[in-house]
């Protein structure tokens, strides 16, 4: 119960700093780490859609101490996705663009055991980094008309008791 009361004050916090922040790399940041915090992830991104593509705008890793992004002031250096193929397909390949284009919430327990989607670029940040992805959670951000925005992506959920 505690536990539930926490997360409903943490919550209201958020809702109270996302109806005063005017300042764009602010309040996705702000969306972003309470997202993080609500969930216990370890990580995330928060991309932004426009004409067709998702654009990095936040990169979060508490274990490899990344921050990229909003008010970081440190560049991100990832390609936009396209959420098409070259021949013009929908992209439903990867989690991000699939979550996008169909609107769903996608909950995968371990990314190195599920099957219809393609990890190649987590696998390869994981080997370059020496993390491993686990958990996503990836979901669609909607403005006040229910148009899809953007994207958020968090990884790696851990246990708020032993971390």
């Amino acid at each position: 119960m505690d536990n539930l009361l926490e997360r409903i004050d943490r919550l209201t916090e958020i809702g109270i700093a996302l109806s005063a922040e005017k300042d764009t790399k602010k309040l996705l940041e702000l969306i972003m780490m309470g997202a993080k915090a609500l969930t216990h992830a370890d990580g995330g991104t928060l991309y932004s859609l426009k004409d067709d593509t998702l654009t990095f705008e936040i990169i979060s890793n508490d274990t490899l101490g990344i921050q990229m992004g909003g008010t970081s002031g440190n560049q991100i250096g990832f390609e936009p996705i396209s959420l098409y193929k070259s021949n013009g397909k929908e992209n439903h390949n990867m989690v991000v663009t699939h979550s996008v284009l169909s609107g769903n919430t996608i909950n995968i327990e371990d990314a190195y055991h599920e099957h219809g989607f393609d990890f190649t670029g987590t696998r390869l940040f994981d080997n370059q980094t020496g993390y491993r992805t686990r958990s996503i959670l990836t979901f669609p951000l909607k403005d006040h008309e229910q148009e899809i925005i953007g994207v958020l992506h968090l990884i790696n959920a851990k246990n708020p008791q032993t971390g």
